[in-house]
């Protein structure tokens, strides 16, 4: 089924310039690039976006970090989307990607938190994600026309 999906460059791509080569794996993966921004977040938008881990020993590092640049917002579409841009990620501890993803070619092998992408998790909460941060509700399977 075609899906939708969110993949953030985080800081520390868009600083060491990766913006391009992620587009590039994305294209090339079969996956079209429906919606694309660059832009600073909130320090509200990341409470809500990382509530989950908001009371831990680490978040306030993990936050500090990610207003600290730029980063490049994307909705992505295409056939299993979600695990799909998981695959070409890599695991979330850039330590244990394997070579040719894309934690693994570029993510900090000791900092977990820097590891150049963030990616939804699962279909639903792709959705989430892609209305906190474009404003949008979309429906897997069904394509928007992104003011085409």
């Amino acid at each position: 089924m075609k899906e939708y999906t969110y993949i953030m460059i985080k800081p520390d791509g868009v600083r060491m310039g990766l913006t391009e080569e992620i587009v590039r794996r994305i294209h090339s993966k079969g996956f079209e690039i429906k919606l694309f921004d660059v832009r600073k977040l909130t320090g509200e938008v990341l409470d809500e976006h990382y509530a989950h881990v908001k009371d831990r020993d680490f978040y306030p590092e993990m936050k500090e970090f990610m207003l600290s640049d730029y980063v490049v917002p994307m909705i992505v579409y295409g056939e299993n989307a979600v695990q799909g841009m998981r695959e070409l990620m890599g695991p979330t501890k850039s330590a244990e990607a394997p070579t040719g993803t894309i934690r693994g070619d570029y993510g900090n092998k000791e900092i977990v938190n820097q590891n150049v992408i963030h990616g939804s998790d699962s279909q639903e909460n792709a959705l989430i994600e892609i209305e906190r941060f474009f404003g949008l509700k979309l429906n897997h399977g069904e394509e928007y026309n992104f003011g085409k």
